[in-house]
């Protein structure tokens, strides 16, 4: 579990990660930007290497290009925004870029950005010298909440997401909440849908915040999400303190990414940027969840309902979008990258599934089942035929 401090007259938190043998610090605030310019000033880099993109430049990087250009040499790599940005050509045009500016063992990557950005530089940073100091400055509630509450660092394949990748650690995380304010409503809520996920499947009891954070609107104030930053890390840290590389308890934070990460990829080869979000795929994801469980017996039509109106209440979507269709969604579940966890079945994947709130299926040290590819089918089609049940 995670230790938190403050100063600052309280604009200044700290709280020690653990997961596993690992722990760094999370430093955040409201307004800390120089702050956060200071703690990089004594990390004493010969330089920074700033992965990022181009729409996170245009809203921040007037806050932190020029003071870290005041520290040392900075090199920025940077591109459109996107998914397409999560692969092998690019990880490989981003390594020899680094190496031709110069990069040295004394080197600081910084993750500036999302959950896209920080996983290409948390992939740059561990092979260049087999591994230099990487720091995340998220500017994203995904990142923020969820990626950067991780070793693990990965880029897609050409048949699914995240199969290429290893763990590693950063040096430390530096947010500052203010940046989160000025995020869309959509990519604001895209976060919550992960901070979602851990009250439902890890820590119930702060459901009550949670739905009274939605309730009253204003998710980009700095307190709301003060709260949903604590709520995330606590959650996070309760499952992967004991789990460096989240392959057995902390195999519960993928709940709703089997089917998410499908919905997500196949969305996205479908309307490219304007397919869904990585948090709004999830939040699809954990429906689909809840709905093969009740169908099994497990879980009971409450709490299904309590997942719909949640998801409702994010802004995610309840049933497959556009014109996608079930066997776009089964043909890339085929490939998740949880196989191998459990012995293999004919036409099964292993999956995340509750009986209840915070009440996992499988074991306490592999919260995994067989899934079979029917019953994802059953539960997308009568998604689409039933919409909430709740409605």
């Amino acid at each position: 579990m995670s230790e938190a401090a403050t100063g600052m007259g309280g604009n200044w938190h700290v709280r020690k990660v653990r997961i596993g043998e690992v722990e760094f610090p999370y430093h955040y605030g409201v307004d800390c930007t120089d702050r956060i310019l200071g703690e990089l000033a004594d990390l004493g880099a010969d330089r920074f290497i700033v992965v990022t993109d181009d729409t996170v430049l245009a809203l921040h990087g007037e806050r932190i290009l020029p003071g870290l250009r005041a520290l040392a040499p900075v090199e920025v790599l940077s591109q459109q925004p996107g998914e397409h940005m999560k692969s092998l050509s690019q990880l490989s045009d981003y390594v020899e870029r680094a190496l031709g500016a110069h990069a040295t063992r004394s080197t600081v990557v910084i993750a500036f950005g999302g959950g896209v950005p920080g996983n290409l530089a948390g992939l740059l940073s561990a092979l260049i010298f087999r591994g230099v100091r990487l720091v995340h400055i998220p500017t994203t509630t995904v990142a923020a909440m969820d990626s950067v509450l991780s070793l693990k660092q990965a880029i897609n394949s050409s048949l699914g997401k995240n199969h290429i990748g290893t763990y590693y650690s950063p040096e430390a995380v530096y947010t500052d909440i203010r940046m989160l304010t000025t995020l869309p409503e959509r990519e604001l809520r895209s976060g919550l849908c992960e901070a979602a996920k851990n009250c439902l499947a890890i820590a119930p009891d702060a459901l009550p915040g949670l739905r009274k954070v939605l309730a009253n609107g204003g998710l980009n104030t700095p307190d709301s999400l003060l709260w949903l930053l604590d709520e995330s890390i606590r959650a996070k840290t309760m499952v992967t303190a004991q789990d460096t590389r989240e392959q057995r308890a902390a195999l519960v934070l993928e709940y709703g990414h089997t089917t998410g990460h499908a919905v997500e990829l196949a969305d996205q080869r479908l309307r490219g940027s304007e397919g869904l979000s990585h948090g709004e795929a999830i939040a699809f994801g954990m429906i689909v969840a809840a709905r093969i469980s009740h169908a099994r017996g497990w879980m009971s039509r409450e709490c299904v309902i309590q997942h719909e109106e949640i998801v409702a209440a994010l802004g995610a979507p309840q049933r497959l979008p556009g014109k996608m269709t079930v066997d776009d969604v089964l043909s890339v579940v085929r490939d998740d990258n949880k196989r191998g966890y459990l012995p293999a079945e004919p036409d099964s994947i292993p999956y995340v599934l509750l009986k209840g709130l915070g009440d996992l299926a499988g074991t306490e040290n592999l919260p995994l089942v067989q899934v079979k590819l029917a019953e994802i089918r059953d539960a997308l089609e009568g998604l689409n035929r039933d919409n909430a049940w709740g409605s």
